[in-house]
């Protein structure tokens, strides 16, 4: 079952994973991303304004976490953590599925670059974030 879930939710479901780095970790270092790119990408901005929303995925208990936000007909998202093979590809399509955006834009490295393929998304561009690769990707709805 995947429905909204509140913030602090998401944040104690991500606290109790196991992180190997802290960019999984620190949801709130994660999101400045959006402003540190947006000279780059100024598109990206916008999606820092806002709390966003969290959608959350249930097997009996919390398995996964998905954030998003919404500037008009534009999505942003990207903030995934899941403690269960496949909780990722199922919050993806629910995100397109269920929620109204024409364009859908996300970041990611090139560990996360073919599932986000598998949702759909093409490469938009490349930059950096410290010295860690990552992929501009958009994809948008065919109404």
């Amino acid at each position: 079952m995947i429905k909204h879930i509140t913030e602090s939710e998401a944040l104690e479901f991500v606290s109790n994973q196991n992180h190997k780095d802290k960019w999984h970790s620190d949801f709130n270092m994660w999101r400045k991303h959006l402003i540190v790119l947006a000279n780059k990408w100024p598109q990206l901005k916008q999606f820092y304004r806002g709390a966003g929303k969290w959608l959350g995925y249930f097997d009996k208990e919390l398995k996964g976490v998905y954030w998003y936000n919404i500037s008009g007909d534009e999505i942003y998202d990207g903030y995934l953590i899941s403690s269960k093979p496949g909780v990722g590809i199922k919050l993806g399509r629910y995100l397109n599925s269920n929620i109204i955006w024409k364009t859908n834009w996300s970041l990611c490295d090139e560990k996360y670059l073919k599932f986000n393929k598998r949702l759909g998304f093409e490469v938009k561009d490349t930059g950096k974030i410290n010295d860690r690769e990552v992929f501009l990707l958009w994809r948008q709805k065919k109404y």
